[in-house]
């Protein structure tokens, strides 16, 4: 029987075995290989005293379905569950206070954020010509050339940015928000094409996030528990991966050695660098090119009885501009954001650290982490209260950059690797970081894989192996 190996029990190397099984029917054996005894990656959940605590993602977008096909597979498509709706905002702290996110024209002209210049700038955004020049550019060139740099600093850079935890100024944009050049391709401005886009889409949108009750570990606990224990090797590293008689030979660090006819990297660029370089070394340097920052979370929580009085308090949560020179980048409520994050009578709060040019505040040790995201919040809401919990959790060199060039970087590693066969790189730093993407990205090593091996299962119509899309 061939014996592929998997590398990585992230969330993208536990739907790579998933599906692997299931598109196979069992005619693969598949090893699943982790170096920690938790399985995961980022998605991390702890669940104390009523509260329910994500160190990593929170939420996953409803648009790409991936998601949500997967817990539905699962058994989990009544633990599914949408942000709140109503008239919560998000809010930006600039001037030492928090703004309202204007949505729309009518609250962006009333808003007190961008000054009088800056929004006659965004709004001369409609009749600036399009960028003729063909290939990719900064989320800031864009941003800046179509609307401004008052728009970049105030808005467009916490928000973009921080979803990848990036410098606007290095973000690629053609492979982070590809729909915005489109945009500005078709219709020759990015508002008329969000107003005629806007003017087609119907008034019932559902909510734009959406997690599972008790928290995203369900998804890799159920996944865990689908692929079976036989199939998973926990607390086990790999320390390189050889050639051997036209099939690989996976070496842990405890000595012993695994074969294998197929191999699938599913670890961070840097660490798959040092597991391929004695296979191909010009493969290893191009994946260390991709550069990884530092980040951390700190969540707090609170008695409703120990809070001021604050508008910011009822919002979902607030971004932070870079030009205000603070210690964060963010913070989320995530008690108002999703129902049942805290227990009665309590509120959730979570901070967000580290990032492109800031990683140092994520290296601090864990009570200086805890003190600087307290006195960043009560700058920000009031709130010195003493918290009932606490917790950090840091992603050390965990968030890839997708930096300008990024797909024909990616391209590039893809054609080398291909040029070895049997072996298959996957995960957060190559087509998208999100969980959707990465579950997107594990279907479409599958697809090869089972199509290589002849093994290829026609899937039950609407699977999410069928309709799966890389």
């Amino acid at each position: 029987m061939k014996h592929i190996v998997i590398i990585g029990g992230g969330i993208t190397g536990l739907a790579t075995a998933y599906y692997l099984q299931r598109a196979t029917r069992g005619s693969l054996k598949v090893t699943l290989i982790e170096s920690s005894q938790r399985l995961g990656g980022k998605i991390a959940t702890a669940r104390e005293g009523g509260f329910i605590v994500e160190g990593g993602p929170d939420s996953f977008l409803a648009r790409k379905t991936a998601t949500l096909d997967l817990c539905r597979a699962l058994g989990l498509g009544d633990q599914l569950q949408p942000a709140r709706s109503g008239k919560h905002s998000t809010f930006v702290w600039s001037g030492r206070r928090l703004h309202a996110l204007p949505m729309g024209v009518g609250p962006m002209l009333k808003s007190e954020l961008i000054s009088w210049p800056g929004k006659l700038r965004m709004g001369a955004e409609m009749v600036i010509p399009a960028r003729r020049a063909s290939g990719d550019e900064s989320v800031g060139s864009f941003m800046r050339r179509r609307f401004g740099n008052e728009m970049l600093t105030k808005l467009a850079g916490p928000l973009m940015g921080g979803i990848y935890a990036a410098d606007p100024e290095r973000l690629s944009l053609e492979s982070t928000f590809p729909f915005l050049p489109a945009m500005e391709k078709k219709y020759g401005s990015v508002l008329r094409g969000w107003m005629k886009q806007r003017g087609r889409s119907g008034k019932g949108e559902r909510s734009m996030f959406m997690t599972l009750r008790g928290g995203l570990l369900q998804l890799t606990e159920a996944l865990a528990t689908a692929i079976g224990p036989e199939a998973i090797l926990r607390g086990a590293r790999v320390a390189a991966v050889l050639p051997y008689r036209g099939r690989y030979e996976v070496i842990l660090e405890s000595g012993t050695s695994i074969d294998a006819d197929d191999v699938v990297f599913a670890t961070p660029a840097h660490v798959t660098a040092g597991l391929v370089a004695y296979i191909d070394a010009e493969l290893a340097e191009r994946l260390r090119a991709i550069r990884y920052v530092s980040t951390a979370t700190v969540s707090l929580g609170f008695r409703e009885q120990d809070l001021p009085r604050a508008e910011g308090l009822n919002g979902f949560g607030f971004v932070v501009p870079r030009t205000e020179n603070r210690r964060i980048n963010a913070c989320t409520w995530s008690s108002t954001k999703f129902e049942g994050r805290a227990p009665t009578g309590h509120v959730l709060l979570r901070v967000f650290v580290g990032g492109a040019g800031a990683e140092a505040f994520a290296e601090r040790p864990d009570e200086a982490m805890v003190a600087l995201a307290r006195e960043e919040v009560d700058a920000a809401t009031g709130i010195g209260a003493e918290p009932v919990l606490a917790r950090v959790y840091r992603w050390e060199k965990g968030n890839p950059q997708y930096e300008v060039g990024h797909r024909a970087r990616v391209a590039e590693i893809e054609s080398l690797a291909a040029a070895h066969r049997g072996l298959y790189l996957a995960g957060a730093a190559f087509h998208g970081a999100g969980i959707p993407d990465c579950i997107e990205n594990a279907q479409a090593v599958v697809r090869q894989l089972a199509g290589k091996h002849g093994m290829y299962r026609q899937p039950a119509a609407g699977s999410a192996v069928a309709a799966g899309a890389h």
